[in-house]
């Protein structure tokens, strides 16, 4: 049983990580957090299911397209919500990025809501379901798509910020936005990028997910929750820390669900960070004066 729940517990987890990349993207970049972020995650799955369910369009051809879309949500979303409020207080970003989140509820409802009779839509397979034998464990396909998908990922964004002329812009204007401007870096163009990418991740964390559960206009929030406390969990700001905190979160859930009860499965990784944030208030790998104001 151990087994099973720490590879249930690390599929999860790695979704939690791709979401907790995407926060984390935007606020080193910008010092915010976007509260619409669980949103964009929800808009990509049904863009996906939009493809693959309503159109007939291969799985992994969706995953592209919704990937695609969900980054030009990300720039449009910079362009609405956050380019007018940049010298907005921080205090008006965090409810203009609330507000977006329920605009972007409010349009999925309307045009996916009503589908199949409720709110929830069931998003197929891409694979045979059948689970397969690992060893002494069973494994689902589809967790060992959302393995993959996440390590392509993660892989595919380090080699991005390391070899690549845009990726070092980002980290640039993350240390420092004042010396990155005054280098020559076109600082707002960064940022539109950074909130398309990040965007881009939550577009295909959906689309791995989406199999496993079921798709709803409200399913956002949670995961936002999750993505959260997978980033304040690692260290705010800290790329390792995502990736670390997010599996943590999803083995956290598994065991406390496995061996406790169901009803503790959502709180028990709250209540680690909890005694974490006591212990260590950066996190695991916190970061220290990421942003110089």
């Amino acid at each position: 049983m151990l087994a099973y729940l720490l590879m249930s517990g690390i599929a999860t987890g790695a979704l939690y990580a791709m979401m907790a990349i995407g926060l984390v993207l935007v606020y080193r970049s910008t010092g915010h957090i976007n509260f619409s972020h669980g949103e964009l995650f929800m808009f990509g799955g049904f863009i996906a299911y939009t493809f693959f369910v309503i159109l007939g369009v291969p799985y992994f051809l969706s995953l592209i397209l919704a990937v695609i879309g969900g980054f030009v949500l990300g720039i449009l979303s910079d362009r609405a919500v956050y380019r007018p409020l940049i010298k907005a207080p921080p205090l008006t970003m965090v409810l203009a990025t609330v507000g977006f989140s329920f605009f972007l509820k409010g349009i999925a409802r309307y045009f996916w809501g009503s589908m199949e009779g409720g709110d929830y839509v069931a998003f197929p397979a891409a694979m045979d379901p059948s689970p397969i034998p690992i060893g002494s464990i069973m494994v689902f396909p589809q967790q060992l798509l959302i393995l993959a998908g996440a390590i392509v990922f993660v892989v595919g964004f380090t080699i991005f910020f390391r070899m690549t002329r845009a990726g070092k812009m980002m980290q640039a204007t993350s240390e420092n936005p004042t010396a990155a401007y005054l280098s020559g870096i076109r600082v707002e163009r960064v940022y539109t990028l950074t909130w398309g990418a990040g965007s881009a991740i939550a577009a295909a964390a959906a689309v791995l997910m989406a199999p496993m559960t079921l798709l709803s206009p409200d399913v956002g929030f949670q995961l936002l929750l999750k993505a959260f406390a997978a980033t304040v969990l690692g260290g705010l700001g800290s790329m390792p820390g995502a990736i670390v905190g997010g599996l943590l979160v999803g083995i956290l859930e598994s065991l406390g669900g496995g061996y406790v009860h169901s009803g503790v499965q959502d709180v028990s990784a709250f209540i680690v960070i909890i005694i974490v944030l006591i212990l260590r208030p950066a996190g695991i790998f916190g970061v220290r004066n990421i942003r110089d104001t």
